[in-house]
């Protein structure tokens, strides 16, 4: 039984992999969204900043942006 749970957590990980790959490609479209990008995952991985902060800056951002 844990050989197949193994299985299923590999095929899941690479499921989230391909995922994340397909979305950030679509999502990065110019040279601002790529600083936004790149950023957020500093602060993600390196600072381990909750996710929701990361949301609620890009909204700011965007918003700074539109309006500015």
């Amino acid at each position: 039984m844990g050989a197949v749970l193994d299985g299923v957590n590999v095929a899941s990980l690479a499921l989230v992999a391909v995922v994340t790959w397909y979305l950030g490609r679509a999502a990065v479209v110019n040279a601002l969204t790529a600083i936004l990008a790149l950023g957020s995952a500093v602060l993600l991985l390196c600072f381990r900043l909750n996710s929701a902060w990361l949301v609620l800056g890009g909204g700011l951002v965007g918003l700074v942006i539109m309006h500015g």
